[in-house]
């Protein structure tokens, strides 16, 4: 599978980072906040990290707002259904984690695979409130994310070779 979007929920410090080295990257990215004003203090700490980056030599101007265009900002969950992996970045709770992927399974395509950023929560438990369990697999990046070149793949016994993989 060849990943093409990315969507990025929750926008704090772990997931404004996660989602500005997939920019940065590459990818399109889908970034998704409870409220517009938590969505807006996310798109700050990233532009403002990416300022520091060019002023620091680390990237061009021409690589900071490249990476910027990459974004689309959103409220909506829905929004997420064009993703080919969703990665979770939001409160260490189970029930609201919960929440979230079974909605989401419910948009996503087939395809997509979800990945929670959590180090404390079982994966498996999320995985086993969706259809996928096969497509689902924890991502635990480490703080700060720009700055942190070590991302740890977490699988559960019914991850896939294929998902591991991608």
């Amino acid at each position: 599978m060849t990943v093409q979007v990315v969507g990025v929920v929750g926008c704090g410090l772990m997931g404004s980072g996660i989602a500005q080295i997939a920019a940065e990257a590459g990818y399109a990215v889908v970034v998704r906040e409870v409220n517009d004003a938590l969505l807006q203090k996310g798109r700050a700490r990233i532009e403002g990290f990416l300022k520091k980056a060019v002023e620091k030599g680390k990237a061009t101007q021409d690589q900071a707002t490249a990476a910027l265009a990459r974004f689309t900002w959103t409220t909506d969950l829905a929004a997420l259904a064009r993703c080919d992996i969703v990665i979770e970045a939001i409160v260490e709770n189970m029930g609201a984690k919960q929440e979230l992927w079974r909605f989401l399974d419910g948009v996503c395509p087939s395809h997509t695979i979800f990945s929670s950023n959590t180090s404390s929560l079982s994966i498996g438990d999320m995985a086993a409130c969706t259809k996928r369990a096969d497509r689902f697999v924890g991502l635990h990046f480490f703080n700060p994310v720009p700055l942190m070149k070590l991302v740890e793949v977490v699988r559960t016994i019914s991850t896939s070779d294929s998902t591991d993989a991608a």
